[in-house]
């Protein structure tokens, strides 16, 4: 590498990202080796252009990345379509005499789609340039490095709420410029974002344009919805990929799918993951800073005493502390991340089914009332309490939730409490000690 080349943005950009981007092409051809063949390839591109466009102003660091990224992939696709001619030459092809001969040359949609692309770049490249240093860093780690929001928020000094808000901020100017772009007025944000190729309009130009904006695939969601439900009410949501959702009553989540991984933000209640097998994009579940992935599996996430219970029901996930403690767990395996963020797995024999909440039962083993009753209020009409004398009373059997009523009314049989109805307007059930 020439003294000359070492202050361009694009090759600094490249050997910052050289490991992710060696992975990054090794995904779409198959092979390590060719990956690291075709980076240095990527290297030689860039450094040609450094050399030929001297006088250009620098693109800024996220543009430069994203260029990088789509000629690493532009000639990782060159190289597999020499490997599939190369192929065919040992194989019969039938030959239509009628066909059209291939034009070799540039069309003009061709230039036009060029001229196109750039300008967008442009008009994302200057609303990333806009951003506060902080947002622009975060949404940059977030999208290209895939890095975790409990990890950017260790790195910048903040909490994971303030990165998500970062993330979401950038996004949304993003969004804006692209909006711009096409002449069109940025409409008010919804649960679901447009996809990208729609956005871009990438789908109406051409193979090589799309090719041109597969980085940025990584940078905005193809997919994004935030679902809830209401007290009493159970959810099953069927996402792109194949895989399901099940909420359970009085809880919320966010799912968004990027290029190159799939995400969901429980933010409340309980979920039940059926997750679709694709190894090339994780699925990874982010609940209070910590995180559960997995590439295909089913499992339950819930929030739980102000920490994260989660419980495998086939296959293995991997469940990350936001303090960096992981452990791996398999069928039957149970894991619970406490306030203070200490992880703790077990596998209870015999243990009770996964999620039984699904199919209308909630079971309980020496559990405190108090978090039995929180339970039960998902599915409740009106509002429960518990005395604080009676919080820790230990609870355990099975419920059917639909018999949740009854079941608190018979309560006083099995523990020292008393239930009664409360004179305020809400007419909560309160669940006493009883006086000995």
């Amino acid at each position: 590498m020439s003294a000359q080349l070492s202050p361009s943005p694009l090759l600094k950009a490249f050997q910052d990202s050289y490991q992710e981007l060696v992975r990054f092409i090794a995904r779409r051809t198959g092979s390590t080796h060719d990956a690291r063949e075709l980076a240095h390839d990527t290297w030689v591109r860039l450094a040609e252009r450094a050399e030929t466009r001297e006088t250009e102003p620098a693109p800024h660091e996220g543009a430069a990345r994203a260029y990088v990224y789509a000629v690493a992939e532009n000639i990782a696709i060159d190289h597999l379509r020499r490997r599939q001619r190369s192929a065919e030459r040992f194989s019969p092809v039938a030959v239509d005499i009628e066909a059209e001969p291939p034009s070799h040359g540039p069309s003009a949609r061709d230039v036009a789609d060029g001229v196109a692309h750039r300008q967008a770049l442009d008009a994302v490249d200057a609303a990333l340039r806009a951003l506060p240093p902080r947002s622009r860093d975060i949404f940059l780690a977030d999208r290209l490095e895939g890095a975790c929001h409990a990890e950017l928020a260790l790195r910048h000094g903040v909490s994971v709420k303030t990165v998500e808000r970062e993330v979401m901020r950038a996004l949304d100017s993003v969004e804006a410029a692209l909006h711009r772009w096409r002449g069109e007025a940025a409409p008010a944000r919804t649960g679901r974002r447009r996809a990208l190729s729609a956005l871009l309009g990438v789908c109406g130009l051409g193979v090589g344009s799309a090719t041109l904006w597969q980085a940025w695939r990584q940078w905005v969601p193809g997919y994004s919805a935030l679902l809830s439900t209401p007290i009493a009410r159970i959810r099953t949501q069927a996402l792109p990929d194949g895989s399901k959702l099940t909420l359970d009553a009085a809880s919320r989540a966010e799912v968004v799918y990027y290029a190159t991984r799939r995400t969901v933000q429980l933010l409340a209640g309980s979920a039940f993951f059926e997750v679709a097998r694709d190894e090339t994009r994780p699925f990874v579940v982010h609940a209070l800073g910590h995180e559960i992935t997995v590439l295909g599996t089913r499992f339950e996430v819930a929030l739980q005493d102000g920490g994260v219970r989660v419980a495998v029901e086939s296959g293995q996930v991997r469940v990350r502390s936001a303090g960096g403690e992981e452990r791996i767990l398999g069928a039957g395996d149970r894991a619970f991340i406490d306030p203070v963020r200490q992880l703790s797995t077990s596998h209870p024999a015999g243990a009770a089914a996964v999620a039984p909440w699904r199919e209308g039962w909630l079971d309980f083993d020496r559990q405190p009332l108090a978090e039995v009753v929180e339970r039960l209020a998902r599915y409740s009409p009106r509002p429960l309490r518990v005395a604080p004398e009676a919080a820790r009373l230990p609870v355990f059997g099975r419920v059917r939730i639909a018999e949740a009523g009854a079941w608190l009314r018979l309560l006083p049989r099995s523990l020292p409490v008393r239930v009664r109805e409360d004179d305020g307007a809400d007419r909560a059930l309160v669940i006493e000690r009883r006086p000995s």
